[in-house]
């Protein structure tokens, strides 16, 4: 055992009362769910993914936003947080308003559940429903709308990050569920670590693991009986067709599709690293009379680029912008343009196009 894993646990030892204490070193846990191996697996994401230091103390003094709805995932994330996390910790729920009463139910479980383990608590309450807009779906609505409360609730809190509780599985379904959509290595991926304030401590543990280290020291949480309509698509993937995968063809695709996206998330560094350099290499100081761009390209450097360096380019301006991402048929009908040559006018998103100017490409935004 490392020994920065071997202090996180000590630690939190030392944190237990003298029945907990017994319970952990008890043969009554299976050393696979004790605490001894979640500290392992705790201080090794926490050190990777850049929010633990060496020893196991946590890099920034501000408080982490972890996010829980109720489900037995961020309920077990919690659980470790509580456990083995040493820094300032809140409890933060988005109740988006979309199974009624059973939403105030998760919320109401929540908020009992941190103030039975001490932890503040923040809520915001959402309707999804209305505000769906055209041609997107509840969950993706609901994703939207979650991030957006999630990442306002840490910049009220002061928070560094937001501890989401997504697991290996959740990972697989996206991997797939991409790749059977049609997508390239950047939707492959599926679900990065860390990005932004977002990050994942749970991405390579099983949906089925964080219940068992609920159930072996009988805490409860919340099902979510939307998860079960398998009309939904993400629903099918998991109660339908990852299990026949996994029955006729590979037990283990669901790890294997979490490697597989590991291994392409180094792929999708270097890619975004190499895009970061063209785009500075190819940014346009100054600004004509007129010119409303609020971001400027060398139009010349840019169509001078081989396709892949000119798509790396477009999705580093739309990083560097915070834009929503390209489908891979529009970001090559973006680069198309600016091959061609000529004036043109394209929609990146309501509110956002992108236009030429004599000699450069600019990002016109009015939102």
């Amino acid at each position: 055992m490392e020994s920065g894993a071997r202090n996180l646990y000590i630690r939190a030892l030392s944190r237990l009362s003298p029945e907990e204490r017994a319970q952990e070193r008890s043969r009554s846990i299976p050393y696979p769910l004790s605490l001894h191996r979640a500290a392992q697996h705790f201080w090794r994401t926490g050190t990777r993914q850049n929010w633990l230091g060496p020893e196991g103390h946590p890099v920034s003094e501000k408080p982490l936003l972890a996010a829980v709805s109720g489900g037995g995932d961020s309920v077990a994330m919690l659980w470790l947080f509580r456990r083995l996390y040493e820094g300032p910790l809140i409890v933060a729920h988005v109740n988006h308003g979309i199974r009624g009463q059973a939403s105030d139910g998760d919320a109401a479980f929540v908020r009992a559940l941190a103030g039975k383990w001490g932890l503040p608590f923040v809520e915001r309450r959402t309707g999804v429903p209305s505000e769906r807009e055209k041609g997107e779906s509840l969950e993706m609505a609901a994703r939207r709308v979650r991030q957006r409360e999630l990442t306002s609730l840490a910049d009220a809190s002061g928070a560094w990050g937001i501890a989401t509780a997504h697991t290996r599985d959740d990972l697989a379904e996206t991997v797939l569920f991409n790749i059977l959509r049609g997508t390239g290595i950047r939707g492959a991926v599926g679900i990065p670590e860390r990005r932004g304030l977002f990050l994942r401590p749970v991405l390579d543990l099983s949906r089925e693991f964080l219940r068992d280290l609920l159930r072996i020291r009988a805490l409860d949480w919340r099902e979510d009986e939307t998860n079960e309509d398998k009309s939904t698509t993400r629903n099918f993937i998991r109660l339908e067709l990852l299990p026949l995968i996994e029955k006729h063809i590979n037990s283990g695709a669901a790890e294997h599709l979490s490697l597989f996206s590991g291994e392409l998330s180094q792929w999708r560094e270097e890619e975004e690293r190499r895009g970061t350099e063209l785009l500075l290499a190819a940014q346009q100081e100054g600004r004509e009379e007129g010119d409303s761009g609020v971001f400027r390209l060398n139009r010349k450097k840019v169509a001078g680029l081989p396709p892949f360096q000119r798509a790396l380019v477009i999705r580093a301006a739309g990083r560097r912008l915070d834009l929503p991402v390209l489908s891979r048929r529009r970001l090559e009908q973006l680069s198309g343009l600016i091959k061609r040559g000529g004036p043109f006018t394209f929609q990146w998103a309501s509110g956002v196009d992108v236009i030429t100017r004599p000699g450069v490409i600019c990002w016109d935004i009015n939102l």
